[in-house]
């Protein structure tokens, strides 16, 4: 059941808000079918199949947290350029974290910290014609207002954990569709240097030697940056570096 529906001015975008529904992804990828315009959101207090990474489920207790999807076309974007997307979102979310006085970070790909515990996931789907993006839906999970956790998640965190107070959970949407427009055009307009610098400016332990995990093998390395299809380089202590896809790259907390 749809709960309201409402156009934000300051961003453009579509808001639609229900009450309970399986997956905003879901309900986004349906849309998308149906050529329903760009930027348009669907927010839910609750999901009852909620999905993260790795076909993970997302805990998210009912109206407190922001579970939402947002429909993007963006052919701009080539194949080989979609990371920019992640790098888009991710960024926009440490962005809003840091005006609420949360200093967060970036676990690559697109996870967001808080010190060593994640309060946010980000789910990002695709659909390509030729060598470009033609469609992608943007799920992200951020935990607002809840402080009890009982999934087998490892670590997870809240605003209102890290904050000791509770939050408007439709003023930080605003605001975090807001900010992620301005990323997101930047992107349209082929601007990416301040994004790129942004995303590796917030990475998680961009700052040192730290342990790692590969298969069986464990490792210290820095992170060196990161390629333009979103691989992680990093660099041991011996001076060699080594690319890593998702998935086949631990980091040990």
């Amino acid at each position: 059941m749809i709960k309201t529906i409402e156009q934000e001015e300051k961003t453009g975008y579509k808001i639609l808000w229900y009450s309970e529904t399986e997956s905003t992804n879901d309900l986004a990828h349906a849309a998308v079918s149906k050529n329903e315009p760009n930027g348009t959101v669907f927010v839910a207090d609750s999901q009852t199949k909620g999905r993260g990474q790795r076909n993970n489920t997302w805990e998210s207790e009912p109206s407190k947290n922001l579970t939402f999807s947002i429909i993007l076309y963006p052919a701009f974007l080539k194949v080989e350029e979609q990371f920019l997307l992640s790098k888009a979102i991710s960024v926009a979310i440490v962005d809003l974290l840091n005006e609420y006085g949360l200093p967060a970070k970036i676990k690559w790909p697109n996870d967001i910290y808080a010190g060593d515990k994640k309060i946010t996931g980000i789910l990002i789907e695709n659909s390509i014609i030729g060598n470009h993006l033609a469609s992608s839906v943007i799920g992200v999970g951020l935990n607002v207002n809840q402080r009890i956790f009982v999934s087998d998640a490892p670590n997870p965190t809240s605003i209102a954990i890290e904050l000791e107070k509770e939050f408007d959970r439709k003023t930080l949407l605003k605001r975090l569709l807001f900010l992620f427009e301005k990323r997101y055009k930047a992107l349209a307009s082929h601007s990416c240097e301040t994004l790129e610098k942004d995303y590796f400016s917030y990475l998680y332990r961009n700052d040192g030697f730290y342990l790692y995990a590969s298969g069986k093998n464990k490792f210290n390395a820095k992170i060196a940056g990161i390629s333009n299809i979103g691989e992680l380089l990093l660099e041991t202590e011996n001076g060699k570096q080594r690319k890593f896809g998702f998935k086949e790259i631990t980091f040990v907390i």
